[in-house]
């Protein structure tokens, strides 16, 4: 037994018979449909009844005598096109049942097979209301996709603004980062005109980033000496440069030390690893410090885990490290207690000392090869003989020529300095450097 439908369906019969209205409409409550019907036999009728009665469905006779199923059907089609349209008639041909259901029929049942009616409804009915959910998923599907897209056009306006403002201030901290660098050099001995200066500098630096954990720092330690740091914090980017600043403000802090360069790698070292570890932070950076006094015709320094400055001599050329791995200790920020110790080494009027970061030399090209020291070391003694600023233009125009104009992925810092004379006697007011320990 069939259930019966809650909802009544409103029924527009377009019949010219009374006797076949009644036994269809007779056929629908023996199936248990509720209904509402109203029966028209004229189009001005049929078409009345579209507007004001509102049919759920609508079961059309195909022969009347001024009007047919199939001019009904375009009737329909034509402005109600999910309106059902079972046309119920007598005997007609295969071709015209075909042409019907083509134009848009839903069903097609003989007056002889009445029984067919209700099923054929209830199917009708049922695609109507699968139809209208689809439609109505897909306007849920077209709204939420247009929230989406909004609520992305926001996002991403949000984040172009952000980001924006991220460029803003990382260009700003570029430019103090570049800012805080030398950009201008002590004269030796104190006081002398920079084109009279024991010592010239020329340096270059290339940040892989916005902003880079490479910097380096000259500055007075007595009327006849000073001293370079060069530093490189592991990685790139902000992080590196935030540890890169802090490592500048300790060395400054720390300042009275600098004339024993281990005794300053030392205290940066405790004080770097105390704040790393109340951060929760693991970091660490490689320095190289440097002392020269032009007075005792000396160099002295402490490594901590950095590639060693080169010595550029003349007559003959060479080209030797400043450091060696019996003189290099552990990079900062990896062992609280350990100890950096002092070196020193003798130098001459007419040397060159380089200082430079790792990004200089560990540059890989389109075939995989690493540049390396040992061809860092054989390419300054090629450009030996040239000033001290052309060499150092000459040396990373090659290296950017080996790297098959590759960015470089890390950051780079060179630092040069001629020595153009040494003053072999001690002024009585400048301090005398710490004890040594003798390579």
């Amino acid at each position: 037994m069939n259930t019966p439908d809650l909802t009544p369906l409103r029924v527009l019969a377009l019949e010219d018979s009374a006797l076949d209205a009644e036994l269809i409409l007779h056929e629908l409550k023996r199936a248990n449909l509720p209904f509402e019907a109203l029966r028209v036999q004229t189009r001005v009728d049929f078409e009345r009844a579209l507007q004001e009665f509102g049919p759920s469905i609508v079961l059309a006779d195909y022969k009347l005598p001024n009007f047919d199923g199939g001019q009904a059907l375009a009737i329909v089609k034509a402005h109600w096109p999910d309106l059902p349209v079972i046309v119920v008639s007598g005997a007609v041909g295969e071709e015209t049942a075909v042409e019907l259901l083509k134009n848009g029929a839903t069903d097609f049942v003989l007056k002889d097979r009445l029984p067919r009616l209700a099923p054929a409804i209830r199917r009708a009915m049922r695609e109507v209301e699968q139809r209208q959910a689809r439609r109505a998923a897909e306007a849920d599907l077209r709204a939420l996709n247009e929230r989406l897209e909004r609520l992305v056009l926001e996002r991403t306006q949000e984040l172009h603004a952000k980001n924006a403002l991220i460029e803003e201030d990382l260009a700003m901290a570029r430019e103090l980062q570049i800012a805080i660098l030398p950009h201008r050099f002590p004269t030796l001995p104190r006081g002398v005109a920079e084109a009279n200066s024991a010592l010239k500098f020329c340096r270059m630096f290339r940040p892989s980033s916005f902003v880079s954990g490479d910097f380096f720092n000259v500055v007075r330690i007595s009327d006849t000496a000073v001293g370079i740091l060069i530093c490189d914090v592991m990685g790139h980017g902000v992080r590196s440069a935030i540890v890169a600043a802090m490592i500048r403000a300790l060395e400054e802090q720390l300042g009275e030390q600098a004339e024993n360069p281990g005794e300053l790698l030392t205290q940066i070292n405790e004080a770097m690893c105390a704040i790393l570890t109340q951060a929760g932070s693991t970091i660490f950076a490689t320095a190289f410090f440097l002392l020269i006094d032009i007075a005792t015709a000396q160099i002295t320094f402490s490594n901590a885990g950095h590639p060693s400055p080169l010595l550029v001599q003349h007559g003959p050329n060479r080209v030797i490290p400043v450091s060696t791995k019996n003189t290099t200790g552990p990079a900062l920020g990896i062992f609280e207690d350990a100890k950096f110790h002092t070196f020193d080494r003798s130098i001459q009027a007419g040397n060159l000392v380089l200082l430079f970061t790792d990004g200089l030399f560990e540059v890989e090209n389109s075939a995989g090869e690493i540049f390396t020291e040992e061809r860092l070391r054989e390419l300054i003694l090629t450009h030996a003989d040239r000033p001290a600023h052309e060499l150092m233009e000459e040396v990373f125009s090659e290296i950017e020529r080996f790297a098959d104009a590759k960015a470089f992925t890390d950051d780079v810092c060179l630092v040069g300095m001629e020595i153009i004379h040494l003053n072999t006697l001690i002024p009585e007011h400048a301090p005398q450097t710490a004890s040594l320990t003798k390579m």
